[in-house]
């Protein structure tokens, strides 16, 4: 009997956990076709929604009176009026990645309202040294988690299975692309709208920042996460003695896996999307990470289930096309 996990099957996602380690490639294969499955049932599982997309177009709307229940993954309420290092606090409707402002909130600030394309992005609320690059329809922003799951307490506790709910990143060097527009997720109609130009984008920026020479930006904020994440196991008692014993490693397999990753190519990543609900982030965002098994080896495998490769989204909705065109053609 299968075991449940959410709405489906683990032996609906069990190939995933049996990609090619050589290449771990995404192709037509069954956990392809899943992940076309999974992106067609959360989208039209979300627009079938008439609350969810009311809800939406109020979230476009930037209003932050709006009670919202159907979406998720708004600001922590204990964040709500505090930043992360940007210039303006949380409300309780944004997200980490974008403002719920309104043309009368904004006037409140005393700021002239010509300013507020500025408030509207990413750089508002976060530190601006997260964004790696930036384009005129998007940033690249480094991971503030490490990739290594032996670097979180739970490691070291005897009843926790590693890598189950840490907060390590998909693989090393994971980061994102976000676009500035307003867009909840990649179920979001305007996330394909226009035969898709902004998921493309989004994954264009992140190739033309890599081909320039952006690995060093990621490297540095790779070592950043890791060296603060070190910090605070050294920092916690209950891990102390076990963190020490296991430091030279850690550090001796970040070398080996910072120099394997100097070496990739654009083509060697994932370029993918989790799915509303299956998001912890209301606004959408491409996750890239690394495709081969060696530099995923100590990075979270929770995710992969609900990962769909932007390549899966942009096939089901050329498939979805033209089967409307054959129906209306008819």
């Amino acid at each position: 009997m299968a075991i449940e996990v959410g709405k489906y099957s683990l032996f609906t996602f069990l190939p995933v956990y049996m990609w090619n380690k050589y290449t771990g490639a995404f192709s037509e294969t069954e956990t392809f076709r899943d992940r076309k499955h999974l992106y067609r049932r959360r989208r039209d599982d979300f627009r079938s929604d008439e609350r969810a997309m009311a809800e939406l177009e109020q979230w476009k709307a930037k209003n932050c009176e709006y009670d919202y229940i159907r979406l998720t993954g708004m600001i922590p309420s204990k964040m709500v009026g505090k930043t992360n290092g940007g210039d303006i606090a949380f409300a309780k409707c944004d997200t980490w990645f974008s403002v719920c402002f309104s043309q009368e909130h904004f006037l409140r600030l005393h700021v002239p309202f010509s300013r507020l394309d500025k408030f509207q992005e990413f750089a508002a609320h976060n530190d601006k040294s997260l964004i790696l690059s930036e384009s005129a329809e998007s940033y690249v922003i480094g991971n503030l988690a490490s990739y290594d799951k032996r670097q979180y307490p739970q490691w070291f506790n005897p009843n926790h299975r590693p890598g189950i709910n840490t907060p390590e990143g998909q693989g090393f060097g994971h980061c994102l692309v976000i676009p500035k527009r307003r867009i909840f997720n990649i179920v979001d109609p305007d996330a394909v709208a226009n035969n898709a130009s902004v998921i493309k984008e989004v994954r264009d920026h992140f190739r033309t920042f890599w081909d320039q020479g952006g690995s060093h930006k990621i490297l540095q904020q790779t070592k950043a996460s890791f060296d603060d994440q070190n910090a605070k196991l050294a920092a916690k008692d209950s891990t102390l003695d076990s963190y020490h014993k296991l430091l030279p490693m850690l550090k001796a397999d970040y070398e080996k896996l910072s120099h394997a990753y100097s070496k990739l190519k654009a083509d060697d990543f994932e370029y993918a999307f989790h799915p509303f609900p299956d998001t912890s982030v209301g606004h959408l965002h491409m996750h890239v990470f690394p495709k081969t098994s060696e530099l995923r080896r100590f990075s979270t495998r929770q995710h992969d289930w609900k990962t769909i490769p932007i390549e899966a989204i942009l096939e089901a909705e050329e498939e979805d096309r033209r089967a409307m065109e054959k129906v209306v053609e008819g």
